[in-house]
């Protein structure tokens, strides 16, 4: 597996396509033009940890679930998540801010099958901690009873320092990021093959591995494209019809098909 980092200007078609769509509308996240959208929705999860589907929440309470549905209008809670209805579901939590691993590569299964050549473009959301490392790293060391206050004290810095290092070369940071604009959508790119798109290893670090999966991606030759916003709760993906038909055919995903312009939180 491998990637690199590639410029912010190689995302700057993105900018210049969504730049002044309605940013309710999907093509405020993907570009207009494709010949078909799915929205990807993210499964929530019960109380013992097993995912649920939109669906199975829609149908516990007889709602029709359309394309620009929120999770709160399925579940019929209010905006703070809490059941503004006698038969809100009251099962689950909010959705997941990214797809499961295990539906994250059934989805690179059928994008891969459109792409002879394995070079992809992929974006990083530039919010996670480990990719600037800093102060907002911090760790706990237990104390080793062979060695002084002192003693523990200078080995819990050591780590610390350790642990706080960037992920990535000081070059990656001091390159400007993809800023599509508005809160915290910017992007670190980078070049990727098949086999990482599947499977992120962005770098592994006191906390484990990070295989957070990338917030954009897009072929070489922009057939496709999909976004996840940050703390979003599906992922929207524009491409040829035969790419969608997949999607949405696919048994490990839950998608559902959307318009250019439909405006996502505006369901009747």
């Amino acid at each position: 597996m491998q990637f690199s980092h590639v410029s912010a200007t190689q995302g700057q078609w993105i900018i210049d396509s969504c730049a002044t769509a309605d940013p309710l509308t999907v093509v405020a996240q993907v570009p207009v033009g494709y010949e078909r959208y799915a929205r990807i929705l993210h499964p929530a999860y019960d109380e013992n940890d097993r995912p649920v589907r939109w669906g199975t929440v829609a149908t516990s309470r007889g709602h029709i679930l359309t394309a620009a549905d929120l999770f709160e209008t399925v579940a019929g809670w209010d905006a703070q998540g809490n059941p503004a209805t006698d038969d809100a579901w009251e099962e689950t939590d909010l959705p997941v801010d990214e797809l499961p691993a295990e539906q994250w590569q059934a989805l690179v299964q059928q994008l891969r099958a459109v792409n002879a050549q394995e070079k992809f473009v992929v974006g990083l959301w530039g919010g996670y901690a480990f990719i600037e490392g800093g102060e907002r790293i911090q760790i706990e060391n237990e104390p080793d009873p062979k060695l002084s206050d002192e003693e523990n004290q200078a080995a819990h810095l050591a780590a610390l320092a350790e642990a706080q290092l960037p992920a990535f070369s000081l070059e990656v940071l001091a390159t400007p990021a993809l800023e599509l604009g508005g809160g915290y959508r910017n992007y670190r790119l980078f070049e990727v093959d098949g086999e990482f798109l599947a499977q992120p290893l962005w770098a592994t670090t006191v906390d484990g591995p990070q295989r957070q999966r990338p917030a954009l991606a897009f072929p070489e030759d922009r057939s496709w494209m999909l976004s996840t916003e940050p703390y979003d709760d599906c992922t929207l993906i524009g491409g040829p019809a035969e790419l969608i038909e997949a999607i949405l055919h696919d048994p490990a995903l839950e998608a559902i098909e959307v318009g250019q312009f439909t405006r996502i939180g505006h369901s009747n």
